[in-house]
């Protein structure tokens, strides 16, 4: 891959293009990836509403049927489903694990296969999470990880 950048006075508007002989999963994870910087969604953090960098989310979980954000450092709340976090989310690098779960791909330290064909997935601050077997397979064929 070769990387070209351009500066001048007279660019109002960074445009960045991808040229590729074809869209292959690594090219929508960089896309995604270059999707995700300064975007946010609202969430509510000690009864007040603000907003939060996605680049900061580790993953969001469902807990009785509320819908919980997690940072490196604080929980947040949601008042979406999981289901239109995932829908919304999906295009910037976050991805189902379980009927419960979903994970910023952004911020995994660590991928393991684990018991009966689910993952071990390790985050960049320490914590696990297990993608069920339901995704699994899923998440192998969007990373490129050979194997079951």
């Amino acid at each position: 891959m070769q990387v070209h950048i351009e500066t001048g006075e007279d660019i109002s508007e960074t445009v960045i293009t991808i040229r590729c002989k074809e869209k292959t999963p690594y090219i929508s994870r960089l896309i995604g990836a270059l999707k995700i910087i300064d975007r946010q969604i609202i969430v509510k953090y000690e009864g007040a509403v603000t907003s939060l960098n996605l680049e900061k989310i580790l993953y969001i979980e469902s807990v009785d049927r509320k819908c919980f954000v997690y940072t490196d450092k604080e929980t947040y709340e949601s008042d979406s489903r999981l289901y239109e976090l995932e829908e919304r989310l999906e295009e910037y690098l976050f991805v189902r694990i379980s009927k419960s779960s979903i994970v910023n791909l952004k911020n995994i330290e660590s991928i393991k296969t684990y018991i009966n064909r689910r993952l071990l997935i390790t985050l960049n601050n320490g914590e696990q999470l297990i993608a069920s077997r339901q995704y699994a397979d899923a998440i192998r064929l969007l990373l490129g990880m050979k194997g079951k």
